[in-house]
């Protein structure tokens, strides 16, 4: 049983250290994947918190043995919540977490125009397939947790990522034009 495991089977047994531990292992992703989602850093950190506290309420119904991970049942808790949000009210906006480096000015004019093209492109995307991309490519997370989390079979996930790529790819090339 790895360490993760067994900080679980510690908190559904009570032992609120070990939820605490849990906490800090993924709160900046949960965090990132709010702010990202939602555009404003009071909403997220309220979506995150409350991500936390219902995950806390049901770690007894989570188990090791159905095949999740813990991680996609926060992500699925995370997302819930945010599309409870938007469907109160559908307001979107995106922040920059980029910090420039040592690049020169015009590379970082060039690069902002880039990820600028994105941001708008990945808002033109409907809502499934704009999680698609958040969770694969700004969370790194693995096709079979991405299926977990938006209940799709792994293998139409695969096709679809490719699509949503292509049309991502199509949306950027048309903005340029």
């Amino acid at each position: 049983m790895d360490e993760l495991s067994k900080l679980i089977v510690r908190a559904q047994a009570g032992d609120q250290d070990a939820f605490g531990q849990i906490y800090r292992l993924f709160f900046e992703r949960i965090y990132r994947y709010c702010q990202f989602n939602l555009g404003d850093k009071e909403k997220a950190q309220d979506v995150c918190q409350e991500t936390f506290v219902r995950a806390w309420q049901s770690l007894d119904t989570f188990t090791i043995r159905k095949g999740g991970s813990f991680q996609a049942y926060l992500f699925k808790i995370a997302h819930n919540l945010i599309i409870d949000l938007s469907r109160k009210k559908k307001e979107f906006s995106l922040q920059d977490y980029d910090e420039p480096g040592t690049e020169s000015l015009e590379e970082l004019i060039v690069r902002q125009d880039n990820i600028e093209s994105v941001k708008k492109a990945i808002f033109e995307l409907d809502d499934k397939e704009r999680q698609i991309i958040i969770l694969r490519y700004f969370e790194d997370m693995t096709f079979s947790e991405i299926a977990k989390i938006i209940k799709v079979r792994e293998g139409a996930l695969r096709v679809r990522t490719h699509r949503v790529l292509k049309k991502l790819k199509e949306i950027v090339a048309s903005q340029n034009d």
